[in-house]
């Protein structure tokens, strides 16, 4: 059986936290989103940055060198079905 596609998020304490990294991600090419924060990773603030499992040891890197502030990632089962809305 194949293991399931995986998602991480990256959780903020507020939107300003979560603008500035995004910022800086993707001010060095790297793909991320501002997504919802999933009600399974937290309830706490509503933002987070969706990072594909291709992208997240980069993303690491830049928390890291930037310092920036974060509450935590979280790595959940793909939950975006791409099919979703397609009628043909």
């Amino acid at each position: 059986m194949p293991e399931e596609e995986k998602d991480y998020y990256v959780l903020f304490h507020n939107h300003t936290e979560g603008l500035e990294l995004y910022q800086y991600v993707r001010s060095r090419g790297i793909s991320v989103k501002i997504s919802p924060t999933p009600r399974v990773a937290s309830v706490c603030c509503g933002m987070s940055l969706l990072v594909g499992a291709d992208a997240i040891a980069e993303v690491r890197q830049c928390i890291e060198a930037s310092q920036a502030a974060y509450d935590r990632i979280v790595a959940l089962p793909r939950q975006i079905d791409p099919h979703r809305d397609k009628f043909c």
